[in-house]
Formats: structure tokens, C-alpha cells, sequence
């Protein structure tokens, strides 16, 4: 219970960053805010970062980290941040062909399920 409700926390922190990221640039930025996601880009970005600098982190030689500190950061900060980020660590942690095979997949299969929730909801 203890690690769902860090994990919840966290959540709750990474999706406020996301959102606070993207009013961030539509106020400071607005010509950059329309017409390319690129806040969606910044936190994917900066999650993939902030995933792979944890796990570096956490699972340095002769450092043991509490098991709290992955349900809040990596599955709640990072998660709630993007998923993307959890995408990118497993792709690298699989062999080249399988990692090959999972970007293939995600993208073509999310961008086909994408038009086709949009198709059905139109």
C-alpha cells in the first residue's frame, strides 16, 4: 500500500510538470506552442533523461537505494512525466532486435490505433 500511494504522489508530481510545462511555453512561448507539441517533446525528452539518470542513480555500484525511491520516481515522477520515458528504458534494456521491434510496433500500431479511435469518434 505504502509503494502505490508513493507511486500516486509521484504521478501527481510528473503530471503537474507536464501540464505546468505546457502553459509554461504557451505563455512565454506562444509562436512555438502552436503548431508543433512541442512541450510533449520536452517532457518526453527530459523524462527519458531523468529515467535513465535515476536507474544510473539507484542502481550505482555500492549504493542501495530504498525500493520507495523507484514507485516514486520511475514509476510515479517519471510515469506521470510521460510514458515515453518507461518506453525508452525498456527498448534499451532488450537486445537490438527486440528494441527494433518494439519502436516498430509502437508507433505504427499507436499512430494506426490513434486514427482509428479519431475515425470511429468522428
Amino acid at each position: 500500500m505504502k509503494h502505490l500511494l508513493l507511486v500516486c504522489l509521484g504521478g501527481g508530481i510528473g503530471s503537474g510538470l507536464r501540464y505546468g510545462t505546457t502553459l509554461a511555453l504557451g505563455h512565454f512561448w506562444p509562436k512555438a506552442a502552436k503548431g508543433f507539441p512541442l512541450a510533449t517533446l520536452l517532457v518526453n525528452l527530459v523524462g527519458c533523461f531523468a529515467i535513465g539518470l535515476s536507474v544510473g542513480l539507484l542502481t550505482r555500484q555500492g549504493v542501495r537505494w530504498a525500493d520507495e525511491w523507484n514507485s516514486l520516481l520511475l514509476v510515479g515522477v517519471c510515469g506521470g512525466l510521460t510514458t515515453f520515458s518507461t518506453f525508452a528504458l525498456q527498448t534499451l534494456e532488450v537486445s537490438p532486435i527486440k528494441g527494433a521491434l518494439n519502436v516498430g510496433i509502437s508507433v505504427a500500431a499507436g499512430l494506426l490505433l490513434a486514427f482509428a479511435g479519431l475515425a470511429i469518434a468522428r
